[in-house]
């Protein structure tokens, strides 16, 4: 199986001081950056995601992700299709029904059978086709554009959507097993009710990450992440698919979770994040301690992992993760 790591970021700090190690990510061999679409919070996803795509030769440049609520369909096709222009093919639409972005506006997030309509509408445009939209006829001027949808998902009917109608998933349920395991079947089933073969759908993980040397100072740090994608368990994920335990962490977590500073990891609620639930939405520690965990997770058939690396020195990880962890994870020759 040929693995490989993406980076995500949340564009907290200015561009600029992103776009060495995101140029450094592309000449390790990373297969993509995905960055946060948070108005509220971050700086403009758009903006670095251009910026990226003149720093970088290969990677995929992808929202990680972006919303129908704040972005209206034409909106989405006409800047995906300048991205896709720009970066000679290489832009990947990450879409879902919104989060931090909508509830910093006072707004909630979109119906699936919403989410549904706008993808094929953003799908007609990138087509160079016209489409009827909520009454009005849109179109996009640019020639076509082949620009792959992938939907963020964590709950079974978001999976079940993404298996029945998107090119790729980027599922967040942590790092346990048990919980990738229910991700992938629900992905089954919306591929099996479209006649889809399910290997046809590309798989991202999600999944907050962190290797050090120095263990504990790493597990700090990625609590910031880590209440991200454990508030999102906790709100979309059955609660028979959660360990009671486990549970019980989330929901302390999240009756707390400030949404004005979103993957802050100097947030009160990132310090609610027990060792139970690092363990359980994360891969922290050693480079030695992040082989065996990420090998647990391919023999699940997953291949790309999109790292959010919101730490204080994401280079230095970038570094270990290629140089200490992946050669570990490929194939021999």
């Amino acid at each position: 199986m040929a693995v490989s790591f993406h980076v995500g970021i949340l564009p907290n700090r200015p561009l600029d001081e992103f776009t060495d190690w995101i140029a450094r990510a592309d000449e390790l061999g990373f297969g993509g950056v995905w960055v946060a679409d948070s108005q509220s919070i971050f700086r403009d996803a758009y903006m670095a995601l251009a910026l990226f795509a003149k720093r970088t030769r290969s990677m995929e440049l992808a929202t990680g992700v972006t919303n129908i609520i704040t972005r209206h369909p034409a909106v989405l096709a006409h800047s995906f299709a300048t991205l896709d222009e720009l970066s000679g093919g290489r832009a990947v639409l990450g879409i879902g029904v919104g989060e931090s972005a909508i509830h910093t506006i006072g707004q909630r997030p979109s119906k699936l059978a919403r989410l549904e309509e706008v993808i094929g509408v953003v799908r007609s445009l990138l087509r160079a086709e016209p489409v009827e939209f909520d009454g009005q006829t849109l179109e996009v001027s640019w020639p076509p554009r082949n620009v792959p949808v992938v939907m963020a998902c964590t709950g079974p009917k978001s999976l079940q959507l993404a298996g029945r109608i998107a090119d790729g998933v980027l599922f967040q349920v942590g790092a346990d097993p048990a919980l990738v395991r229910y991700a992938r079947k629900n992905i089954g089933i919306g591929a099996e009710q479209a006649g889809r073969d399910p290997s046809d759908i590309k798989l991202y993980q999600r999944l907050a990450c962190g290797v050090a040397e120095d263990r504990e100072a790493v597990r700090t740090e990625v609590r910031g992440y880590a209440s991200v994608a454990a508030g999102t368990i906790y709100s979309a994920v059955p609660r028979d698919d959660i360990p009671d335990d486990l549970y019980a962490d989330l929901k302390r977590m999240k009756e707390r979770y400030d949404y004005q500073r979103h993957g802050d990891m100097n947030a009160e609620h990132a310090g609610l994040i027990t060792d139970r639930i690092l363990d359980a939405v994360a891969i922290a520690g050693t480079p030695e301690e992040a082989v065996p965990r990420f090998r647990e997770l391919m023999d699940l058939g997953v291949e790309n992992f999109v790292l959010p690396i919101a730490t204080k020195h994401p280079d230095q990880i970038i570094n270990l993760l290629a140089e200490r962890v992946l050669p570990d994870l490929q194939d021999p020759a």
